[in-house]
């Protein structure tokens, strides 16, 4: 896609949020389902307790950050799914809006996690953040947020020592705006560390599928053993499924071997796929319960062989010491990621905006890519990095 017309079809998508007033939502690419008795229609068949919060949530829960048909939200509860994870920037404000509309008929039936990003260079006022989560209430339609999680954590400590932001979650827990408290994160490897020392994470979301987390296993069970409520994301490594020729013929589909592999840990209390389409919501909803069988494992292994060296791991960060510019490689990339694969051009875009421009990729042209030297995976890091500044710049 030319620059050009990127900027068109970004502006034409965001005005065409507005427009739209929400009354007329852009349609998910197709209809809802024909009715099917209850035996035909795939369903939610396990819940867990979400650490020692008490909540009770689906193994297969909804993550809403691509989605613009509200209609969506309420078929995925009507098959059993009763837990829906956004967050303020996704859709620019708009996607916390699609859930409070779909949801807000069943609201005491389902739980909402919206997340809130903050960047810890920039002074925090409590007032300040207090009004940004009444500002997402209005969104969701909702008097509370069952988990409220800051956002992309890569350093616990630069939030738990922050006290203007840990007095505004006191503050809204005390007012009964937010039940739970707890965070995202890619760098799992040092903030669950931290989580272990700390009282504010009661819900942590990290990445983990069959590529990518099995290092951080002991620190997920040690979480979890805390009583801290575990979330999987990101669990379809880099979700090029739909572009691998390999996986065409596989007698199980790959996105229900992913998830059927991330389930198959019990420390995961649940994971959240993106959900943006009744298709999707089907086919995820169906591997509830359902245990890796020899079929899912082949398709895993193809789809291993076909992306080993195209696939950045998000939290690995071998080559970040190696860049003698600061480029936050792994971030970059994984915009990209969202972009090409995730069908979320407007986050991904929106995301690098935001980048500051010195770690991004602005001199690797002229670079000798001390970067794919330090790579463990063999990627042609300097070359995707050229190619997602082009992609996401506008």
């Amino acid at each position: 896609m030319s620059r050009m017309k990127r900027r068109n079809f970004i502006t034409s998508a965001a005005s065409g949020l507005v427009g739209l007033g929400l009354a007329g939502s852009l349609k998910a690419g197709e209809a809802r389902p024909a009715p099917r008795t209850d035996e035909d229609k795939p369903k939610i068949k396990k819940y867990n307790t979400l650490g020692k919060t008490g909540l009770k949530v689906p193994d297969v829960s909804f993550g809403a950050i691509s989605l613009f048909e509200p209609n969506v939200l309420r078929y995925a509860y009507d098959l059993g799914v009763t837990y829906f994870d956004t967050a303020e920037s996704y859709l620019r404000m708009k996607g916390e809006t699609y859930v409070g509309q779909g949801l807000k008929e069943v609201r005491d039936k389902v739980l909402i996690t919206t997340k809130h990003g903050q960047n810890f260079r920039q002074k925090i006022e409590k007032a300040a953040f207090i009004q940004r989560v009444e500002a997402s209430l209005k969104r969701l339609q909702t008097d509370h947020i069952d988990v409220a999680m800051i956002h992309n954590v890569d350093d616990l400590t630069q939030a738990t020592n922050n006290q203007e932001l840990m007095s505004a979650y006191d503050q809204l827990k005390k007012d009964g705006k937010i039940r739970f408290t707890g965070f995202s994160t890619h760098n799992a490897k040092q903030t669950l560390k931290q989580a272990l020392d700390s009282d504010f994470p009661q819900v942590v979301l990290v990445m983990y599928n069959h590529m990518e987390g099995k290092e951080i296993e002991p620190l997920v069970k040690a979480v979890r053993q805390k009583g801290i409520g575990t979330v999987a994301m990101k669990i379809f490594a880099g979700g090029m499924q739909g572009s691998l020729k390999s996986l065409v013929n596989q007698k199980t589909s790959y996105s229900q071997a992913a998830i059927r592999w991330v389930l198959g840990n019990p420390d995961f209390d649940t994971c959240i796929p993106t959900m943006s389409s009744y298709s999707h919501v089907e086919e995820y909803v169906a591997a509830s319960a359902q245990p890796l069988d020899r079929a899912g494992l082949q398709t895993l292994a193809a789809y291993r062989d076909e992306v080993n060296s195209l696939y950045c791991r998000v939290s690995c960060r071998e080559c970040l010491s190696a860049c003698p510019n600061n480029v936050a490689v792994n971030d970059v990339l994984r915009f990209g990621m969202y972009y090409e694969h995730y069908g979320q051009e407007m986050n991904a875009v929106a995301a690098y905006a935001e980048l500051e421009p010195e770690r991004k990729p602005l001199g690797c042209s002229n670079c000798a890519g001390a970067c794919e030297r330090a790579c463990p995976y063999g990627l042609k890091v300097r070359e995707r990095l050229l190619h997602t500044h082009d992609i996401l710049s506008v």
